[in-house]
């Protein structure tokens, strides 16, 4: 039987967890994770802001955006092969379902990675030291070092623990937001 590397088996944990919970569920504890992030300086000061385009399982983001859209630019990644590439947020109009199942904007390329302000990053887990555990492609762990904006984890509390498994190549995130609590740097 094929050993499960200490990363997959929190995968798998957070999962069976999520799995307890109901959409409903769900939806509430997002609204409260993003109550808590529109407190923070860090998203009031911001004024372009990388975040992702939610899917079901994830901190509701559609909404959100839709709440700013007026006052902040929104970028979003697109995956592209083995990488994401960044696209501006339009309307959620403007927006096709890609091979991941994941909305993705169809405007034009971000690439003025100096321009943004704000990273806002999902995760399947966080820890009280500020590292983040993804799903395992790297996406994020190949981007993230290409932007010098503050980089914030959004997270249900049952995904944020005192210490989870991470690489030397796995970047730490600059703040955590859960719905109880707030971890800084």
């Amino acid at each position: 039987m094929k050993q499960v590397s200490p990363k997959q088996a929190l995968r798998d944990q957070v999962a069976a967890k999520k799995g307890t919970l109901s959409p409903a569920e769900l939806r509430f504890f997002s609204s409260e994770v993003i109550s808590t992030l529109e407190l923070t300086s860090l998203f009031q000061d911001a004024t372009r802001i990388l975040i992702y385009y939610s899917i079901p399982g994830e901190v509701e983001t559609h909404d959100f955006i839709d709440k700013y859209r007026e006052d902040k630019s929104f970028i979003l990644p697109v995956v592209k092969g083995n990488e994401l590439a960044l696209k501006e947020f339009t309307s959620s109009e403007e927006m096709i379902k890609s091979s991941f199942g994941i909305f993705e904007p169809t405007g034009n390329e971000f690439i003025d990675l100096d321009r943004i302000d704000l990273v806002v990053v999902p995760g399947v887990a966080f820890d009280r030291e500020l590292h983040r555990l993804g799903r395992g492609k790297g996406f994020y762990d190949r981007l993230l070092p290409l932007i010098n904006a503050p980089k914030i984890g959004v997270c249900f509390d049952f995904q944020l623990f005192d210490h989870i498994p991470y690489d030397e190549h796995d970047v730490k995130m600059n703040m955590i937001v859960s719905q109880n609590e707030i971890v800084i740097e």
